[in-house]
């Protein structure tokens, strides 16, 4: 194929590996389930996040009107309403965001794209998919809670695409305290999103690579089906990066770098 004219490029699909998974959390924590009233979106400057993740499950009939139908690129998961998805999680942290940034209601939807399709890995070659359908679904903010150590020539190409169309992406750091990079986290223009443990610090987990670089907490309470769970994670950091930025454009939406230097600024990469 490499030497075949018609043919742009070759590259390895590399594998990402599983997310982290909730843990169930004994009691009732916390405030309780989100309370957030969707607010109709207008026909023009809409924000949606386009989650690129496992499929999300139903988060009860008020929150579910946030959330788009559903795509998959890599096959229907099967149906499974026990099991937290990290993808529902995820959903669930991003609105947890988008609430703090409004007074009860808000105008952002999520749109799902499954690039797991029911597996408990992905690859560089589903992910880039699951990006590019995101983006012809509207998606204006990307949340890549997700990684890889391998970096794909693919990846790279879909996400330059997406940033010259000026969709802002938010993508995991990675979960091991190394100095390596993850990618998408890492390609250029992605806001790489590390994991705080406390207000000033980093957490023993969170990788610590240079770049373009925030960090947020890096864990969540979610309830979903009656129990809370506990989530954990530079992926939990990014949906909260995500929900920020698509939360504050949704109230002030012509200020995309200013929001972005701000969160920049409030949300620093503490040193080790």
């Amino acid at each position: 194929l490499q030497n075949d004219s018609d043919v742009a490029a070759v590259d390895y699909n590399y594998y990402f590996d599983a997310p982290p998974t909730a843990q169930a959390l004994a009691g009732t924590p916390g405030s309780g389930p989100l309370a957030l009233t969707l607010n109709p979106p207008g026909s023009s400057g809409k924000v949606i996040v386009g989650l690129v993740d496992m499929n999300v499950q139903s988060l009860g009939a008020q929150l579910d009107k946030f959330i788009l139908p559903q795509l998959s690129v890599a096959g229907d998961a099967p149906v499974n309403n026990t099991d937290m998805t990290h993808g529902t999680a995820m959903a669930y942290a991003i609105l947890q965001a988008v609430a703090q940034q409004s007074s009860g209601g808000s105008s952002v939807q999520i749109q799902p794209v499954d690039v797991y399709g029911g597996s408990q890995t992905t690859t560089s070659w589903n992910v880039a998919l699951g990006i590019q359908a995101a983006v012809n679904s509207g998606a204006t903010v990307l949340n890549l809670s997700l990684g890889s150590s391998g970096d794909s020539s693919v990846l790279d190409s879909i996400i330059g695409l997406a940033l010259a169309n000026n969709i802002v992406i938010f993508g995991a750091a990675g979960n091991t305290p190394v100095a390596t990079p993850t990618y998408p986290g890492a390609i250029t223009g992605v806001h790489a999103v590390k994991a705080l443990s406390a207000p000033g610090q980093l957490a023993p987990y969170a990788n610590y690579w240079a770049g373009d670089s925030m960090a947020l907490p890096g864990t969540s309470v979610v309830y979903f089906g009656g129990q809370a769970y506990g989530v954990q994670g530079t992926s939990t950091a990014t949906a909260y990066a995500s929900g920020v930025y698509a939360g504050s454009m949704a109230l002030h939406p012509t200020s995309s770098s200013q929001i972005l230097g701000t969160m920049q600024s409030k949300f620093p990469v503490p040193g080790r």
